[in-house]
């Protein structure tokens, strides 16, 4: 693929997309920036993770993330979801899942939106040196597509939106042998996901690109909206910016 950055760096001008639904809150499109934060409780405290959601969304924030490690913690949210909504407030809740598909199937059925990575939800890491033929890498595809399609269709299914949040410290094997530890490595990774997402006529996701070097990071959302702008006019997603 060949990248160019889309935009003019020193005139600023808002990248035009669609909208994605988080619960009633809109993302993107003409909506005004979102604002989102996150809890420090530990998702089996039910009653401190509500306290901090409440806080949050009194001090306005707009969307919520919160924890799933395991099956266990997600399926927790329904206990922290229903007792937010007992109390009156309709902030939307976000799972946050690592390494753990049947969390996210779980989490999938208490909150509004569901964040994914890339680089854990299928692949683990082993720190393998490998060479990959392209035939290899499709069968790698082609498991990934299996792990990733049920989590797809339970959100689509449900209404339920998702971020698919590439980490460039968590790149996958097979991502690092092919790209290498880089910004382009960071996008192919989200781009495979988002492929295999719109072959299911699933939609409603959001892109996010996350980097302890912040020139890296800058580099990798330039590189997405390149990539985004490269396959057509309806891959207009909407974009996460951790802070």
């Amino acid at each position: 693929m060949d990248f160019k950055y889309p935009q003019n760096f020193y005139r600023y001008q808002r990248r035009i997309t669609r909208q994605v639904s988080v619960g009633a809150v809109g993302v993107g499109a003409e909506n005004p920036i979102r604002i989102q934060s996150m809890i420090t409780a530990g998702t089996m405290d039910t009653d401190a993770s509500v306290k901090e959601v409440m806080e949050l969304a009194d001090a306005g924030c707009e969307i919520v993330r919160i924890t799933a490690q395991t099956r266990r913690h997600a399926a927790n949210l329904e206990n922290i979801a229903r007792k937010v909504r007992s109390n009156g407030c309709d902030v939307p809740l976000v799972a946050d899942i690592h390494f753990k598909p049947d969390a996210a199937l779980e989490a999938a059925k208490w909150v509004e939106k569901v964040r994914v990575n890339p680089g854990n939800y299928a692949d683990k890491k082993k720190f393998e040196i490998r060479e990959y033929s392209d035939q290899q890498y499709l069968e790698e595809l082609q498991r990934i597509r299996e792990q990733f399609t049920p989590l797809v269709q339970i959100c689509k299914e449900r209404g339920v939106a998702m971020r698919i949040g590439t980490n460039h410290g968590s790149l996958s094997d097979r991502i690092m042998n092919r790209y290498g530890d880089t910004p382009r490595g960071m996008v192919e990774s989200a781009m495979e996901f988002a492929r295999i997402a719109r072959e299911l006529d699933y939609h409603e996701f959001i892109f996010s690109m996350k980097a302890s070097n912040p020139k890296v990071m800058i580099n990798a959302y330039r590189l997405l909206v390149s990539a985004l702008e490269a396959e057509g006019t309806d891959w207009n997603y909407p974009l996460h910016l951790g802070v």
